[in-house]
């Protein structure tokens, strides 16, 4: 018969009985003469702030993949657009204005194509793309990573264009530059963070602004989204160009190349550069718009390339510092296209690897290879389908 083995702790083991003439193992049973141990239920548990952080959490991980997506994707019909045939001299100059603690704080490509047609394009500061040698970032940080040219390095790598010249102003500069009030139409009202909380500081329309005024309207964000700012800087840009042209005397006091197109800068159309936005809340994120007609056709005479560019990632095999940024360079001016730059997983490799993803590719691989006179070319039949040329750097190349 069942028979009941009482344990100290209050936990019996029953034998089931036999059936087969074979035992089952004991299951824990409760003491016969015992209930169970009364235990005061646990204290409710807030569950609130782990799913808060869950979506946080799924959100930025949802915006960097689509990031990811959207720069490794093949943009075939829009690189392929053959630029027309122009006569005269086109030109293109970056000006990027520097904050107090050295980011970007507004960035405007001024373009020409020689004759009658002049564009200013104004991109938000917090545009993200492929900084060369540093991975993912945005324009404000190339800024302070390094200087100017990083940030026109990574503009002429997103957009496929070559920029001729940057000009950097400073803080200040934007109010010398204007010199004297002008009238800005502001779309929409300019919104602060103070104790009281958010405060109109200057309502949308038309009105009059003194130089100091029209500077913050254009490096401040407030608390503005990014889309909302970049609407602003497109106006007070406008009424700067407008500035500019009429009296371009402090502008060639700051710069040679500001004075040679403030004439141009009064028959310039001006407009914010297309971009999308990826992901949602605090996660979202603006990127280069590949669909616009604007960068596709109306400023394609500045295009690196008639054809599609290559897409290249440059992963260091070696332990040097800052081996992908001068090599970047060199590829992105003859007209690839920079998608990844990171550290291999090995990092003791003797000689370059560069590899064709796909057979396809293997003009490209051999391009990369003059240009970086060095590296061994392999062939991947199969490719990535991420990026048509893979460089794996070693010792070779990065000890020179």
């Amino acid at each position: 018969m069942p028979f009941l083995k009482r344990r100290d702790a209050g936990v019996a083991l029953r034998p089931a009985p036999l059936t087969d003439g074979k035992r089952r193992p004991a299951e824990p049973v409760t003491p016969a003469d015992e209930g169970p141990p009364v235990r005061p239920p646990p204290p409710p548990r807030k569950r609130w702030p782990v799913v808060v952080a869950s979506i946080i959490a799924v959100l930025m991980l949802a915006g960097a993949v689509a990031v990811s997506w959207l720069q490794s994707r093949d943009d075939e019909a829009v690189e392929t657009t053959v630029p027309p045939i122009v006569v005269g001299d086109s030109r293109s100059a970056l000006v990027v204005v520097a904050g107090e603690d050295g980011r970007a704080t507004s960035i405007a490509l001024f373009v020409s194509d020689g004759l009658d047609d002049h564009r200013l394009l104004v991109a938000p500061p917090a545009l993200t793309m492929q900084i060369p040698g540093y991975g993912d970032g945005n324009l404000s940080e190339a800024l302070a990573i390094e200087d100017a040219e990083l940030v026109r390095l990574s503009l002429v790598n997103e957009l496929g264009v070559r920029i001729d010249e940057t000009v950097v102003l400073g803080p200040g500069d934007v109010s010398t530059l204007l010199g004297e009030a002008v009238r800005i139409d502001l779309p929409n009202p300019f919104i602060i963070n103070s104790a009281r909380g958010e405060v109109v500081s200057v309502g949308a329309g038309s009105d009059v602004f003194v130089p100091d005024t029209a500077e913050t309207l254009l490096v401040s964000q407030g608390a503005d989204s990014p889309l909302e700012w970049l609407q602003r800087q497109r106006a007070v840009w406008e009424a700067i160009a407008t500035q500019v042209s009429a009296s371009p005397g402090p502008a060639a006091g700051l710069s040679p190349i500001l004075e040679s197109v403030a004439e141009q800068l009064g028959e310039t159309a001006v407009s914010m550069m297309p971009v999308d936005r990826v992901g949602v809340g605090i996660s979202e994120l603006l990127v280069v718009s590949r669909n616009s007609d604007l960068l596709n056709e109306r400023i394609a005479f500045l295009a690196l390339s008639e054809s599609a560019r290559p897409r290249i990632e440059i992963l260091n095999a070696t332990t040097f510092p800052g081996v992908s940024r001068p090599l970047a360079e060199t590829l992105i001016e003859a007209g690839f296209r920079l998608i990844k730059t990171d550290n291999a997983d090995q990092r003791t490799r003797r000689d370059t690897l560069i590899i064709a993803q796909g057979v396809a590719n293997q003009q490209a691989a051999l391009d990369a290879q003059a240009l970086l006179a060095g590296g061994d070319v392999v062939v991947q039949p199969s490719g990535s389908g991420v990026v048509d040329v893979s460089i794996i750097v070693g010792r070779d190349i990065a000890n020179r």
